[in-house]
């Protein structure tokens, strides 16, 4: 099985996880206000900082989906 996200799955994903790390990570004013810039400076939809975070992420999940085909194969049908 191939699973290949595209660049605006990957930048809603990095927004989602963005929000929830400064809503519930307890930082300070500061650092929520560094975030948020960074994110919107240099994590932009075309950058190439988030087509570094698109191949990184494609690369994971391949590996993971890789993984999980080996242990469907290894694992005995009795179990």
């Amino acid at each position: 099985m191939k699973v290949e996200l595209e660049i605006d799955e990957v930048a809603n994903l990095f927004a989602h996880v963005v929000k929830e790390v400064t809503e519930t990570a307890g930082l300070s004013d500061d650092d929520k206000a560094a975030i948020t810039r960074w994110r919107s400076q240099e994590m932009k939809r075309g950058s190439e900082e988030m087509r570094v975070l698109l191949q990184k992420v494609n690369d994971d999940l391949a590996a993971a989906l890789r993984r999980q085909e080996k242990s469907l194969v290894r694992r005995p049908d009795w179990v």
